[in-house]
C-alpha cells in the first residue's frame, strides 16, 4: 500500500524534472549568448575602452568625419594597438602606408623621418583621418566605397563601382576588402547602439 508521502513524492518528481530541464536549457542559452557576444566582437565594444579618444575627436572634427566611424575603422585595422604593422607595411592605429604619407603628408604639413614615426598616435591619426576625409570627397554619399578605397585603394574601387552611384558590398571581389567593410560596418553599428544607450541612461557627457 502506497503512503500519502510516497504519492506526494511521485507527484512532485515530474515537476522537479521539468524545472531541471528548464534550468539546463536556460544555462545552455546563456552560454551560447556569451559565446556569440565574444566571437562577434560585441564584447570588445562593451568592455574595452576606446583609447586616444581626444585625438580622434580632434581630427574627426577638423576633417568633418564621424568620430565613431573613425573608431570603428581603428578597431578593425589595429585593435587600437599603436605599434601594429601589417604584412603590407601599413603602420599604427589606422594602418597608414608610408607611400600614402609621401603622397598626402605635404598637403597637411607632415613629414616623417622614418616609417616608425607612424606609430605615434598623433601623427597616425592626423594622416589617417585626413586620408579618410579625402576618400569621402572622392566617393560622396558612398560609405562602402570609402571603406573599400581605404583598404584596397581608390583606383580599383572606382573600377568596382562600374559607373554606379554606390558600391554594393557584394560587388567587392577581394575577400579581405569585403570582410573589412563588413567588420567596420558591424563595429560602427555596435558603437552607435552603445552611444544611444548612453544617451538613454544620461551618460552622454562621459563620451
Amino acid at each position: 500500500m502506497v503512503s500519502v508521502y510516497e504519492r506526494e513524492l511521485r507527484r512532485a518528481m515530474p515537476a522537479e524534472r521539468t524545472k531541471r530541464k528548464l534550468l539546463a536549457w536556460l544555462v545552455g542559452l546563456l552560454i551560447v549568448a556569451v559565446l556569440a557576444i565574444v566571437y562577434s566582437g560585441t564584447a570588445w565594444v562593451w568592455f574595452r575602452p576606446v583609447v586616444h579618444k581626444q585625438l580622434i575627436n580632434k581630427y574627426a572634427g577638423e576633417f568633418k568625419c564621424d568620430p565613431l566611424w573613425v573608431m570603428a575603422i581603428i578597431k578593425v585595422e589595429s585593435g587600437f594597438w599603436p605599434h601594429a604593422r601589417s604584412t603590407r607595411g601599413a603602420l599604427g592605429l589606422m594602418q597608414v602606408l608610408p607611400s600614402t604619407v609621401r603622397e598626402i603628408g605635404p598637403e597637411i604639413g607632415i613629414q616623417i623621418q622614418n616609417d616608425d614615426d607612424l606609430k605615434n598616435p598623433d601623427i597616425n591619426l592626423h594622416l589617417g583621418v585626413y586620408y579618410l576625409s579625402k576618400l569621402q570627397q572622392l566617393f560622396p554619399d558612398d560609405d562602402v566605397a570609402v571603406l573599400a578605397a581605404y583598404n584596397a585603394g581608390p583606383g580599383v574601387t572606382t573600377q568596382w563601382r562600374k559607373g554606379e552611384p554606390v558600391l554594393e558590398t557584394s560587388n567587392i571581389p577581394y575577400p579581405e576588402t569585403r570582410n573589412f567593410v563588413k567588420s567596420v560596418e558591424r563595429t560602427y553599428g555596435f558603437l552607435k547602439m552603445i552611444q544611444g544607450w548612453k544617451y538613454l541612461l544620461g551618460m552622454a557627457h562621459a563620451r
